[in-house]
């Protein structure tokens, strides 16, 4: 090859490789420009401002909105109670013997007066009779005694010698202490008598009746019959202190206004309406309560004695104001909610007077025109016009 020759092969390959370096420098900015364009275009969307929940000046701010109706709401607050009788009796014997007579048996209702067994009354009756029989001698006696001391004492001082008048004396008093003796002893007698004769000192419905006749009691050997009234019945059931004192702190009289109901353990609601009587004089130390009583009506014996019931004291609020929790804001000045009134929106401070469920009942009252914002509120000035869009019911949304 001649050096011609060489030279033109070398000009000729250094001129490809500048073309080449051309080309991949034109597709290195190819690339480069379709980057920065497809980076644009996929994060364009959110480069861009978020739309604000406030209005351009002069626009109306669109919220959602109930209508506030007035509403008859019953409150239910619960306690655990038991039953208690209103009166109960033991009887146990007053008198010693063998039991001759029983009238009643286990379960049976009875009445003040009626018979429920008798002790032998032989003995008893033969020392009554002998009181008597004594009695009537001593009568007698005082009766001679005092006719001989009036004729002495009519006689006078010249008839009759002072001893013969200290004597009549004596006699007639003697006589006097013994008959009041004999009729203090007669008395005794018909008591013992008595005793020997059981009856009912209540109404009430006995309980197990665990003798027969022939069986032997005395005082002291326990109780032979119970009684315990079934109509009306007690419920006692306990209150906190501090409710206690929101109690007392009302105008009205304790539980005044509140219905007292009882749920049975079957779950059955009890259709009787409990009479408050009283609360106890004292706290329970251990749980810092205060027991209640209250009576219910009981013909059908459903409450019995020492069953462990659900009290309920329900309240009713005539023509109140129902708004869910979701609804309010709670801070240390109070309970707040945002209303519309003529377009503008106003923030309130409710009047608390329950709760039912998650729902506050309040005392406020409300115009036709006021509306209960249920959606989420900006910061807005007070002269931002508010549209109200309407909805049925009220999402279940946080504030």
């Amino acid at each position: 090859m001649s050096s011609a020759d060489y030279l033109n092969g070398k000009a000729h390959l250094e001129g490809e490789r500048k073309m080449a370096e051309k080309f991949k420098a034109k597709k290195r900015g190819l690339w480069a420009g379709l980057s920065v364009a497809a980076i644009l275009a996929f994060y364009g969307a959110k480069m861009e401002p978020a739309s604000s929940a406030v209005p351009p000046a002069g626009a109306a701010l669109e919220l959602k909105a109930v209508r506030l109706s007035k509403k008859n709401i019953t409150s239910s607050t619960g306690y655990i109670g038991y039953v208690v009788p209103i009166h109960q009796v033991s009887l146990e014997p007053n008198v010693s013997g063998y039991i001759s007579k029983i009238w009643v048996e286990g379960g049976q209702d009875v009445k003040i007066g009626d018979n429920l067994l008798m002790i032998d009354q032989r003995e008893y009756k033969a020392a009554y009779d002998a009181a008597v029989a004594a009695q009537n001698q001593a009568q007698a006696d005082y009766a001679n005694a005092s006719v001989y001391f009036e004729r002495i004492k009519k006689a006078g001082p010249k008839a009759v010698s002072k001893t013969e008048f200290d004597n009549a004396k004596a006699q007639y008093l003697n006589a006097e202490a013994a008959y009041a003796a004999a009729k203090a002893d007669t008395a005794k007698a018909k008591v013992m008598l008595d005793y020997t004769l059981l009856q009912a000192s209540i109404d009430g419905t006995i309980g197990n009746v665990a003798l027969t006749p022939g069986n032997y009691v005395a005082p002291g050997a326990g109780a032979l019959l119970s009684i315990v009234q079934y109509d009306p019945i007690r419920v006692v059931f306990s209150i906190s202190d501090k409710e206690y004192l929101q109690l007392l702190s009302s105008a009205e009289p304790l539980l005044s206004g509140q219905k007292i109901r009882v749920r049975l353990a079957s779950g059955e609601l009890y259709p009787e309406t409990g009479i408050f009587r009283f609360t106890d004089n004292r706290l329970d130390n251990a749980t810092n309560a205060i027991a209640v009583y209250a009576d219910f009506k009981n013909p059908d014996k459903k409450l019995v004695a020492n069953a462990y019931v659900d009290v309920l004291l329900e309240k009713e609020y005539k023509d109140a104001f129902v708004i869910a929790q979701n609804y309010v804001s709670l801070t240390p000045e109070g309970v707040f909610a945002h209303i519309i009134k003529d377009n503008k929106l106003v923030k309130i401070k409710l009047d608390i007077l329950t709760m039912v469920g998650n729902d506050y009942v309040v005392g406020n009252q409300f115009g036709q025109n006021e509306y209960l914002v249920v959606d989420k509120v900006p910061a807005i000035s007070p002269q931002t016009k508010v549209r109200i869009r309407l909805v049925n019911s009220a999402p279940q949304e946080q504030k």
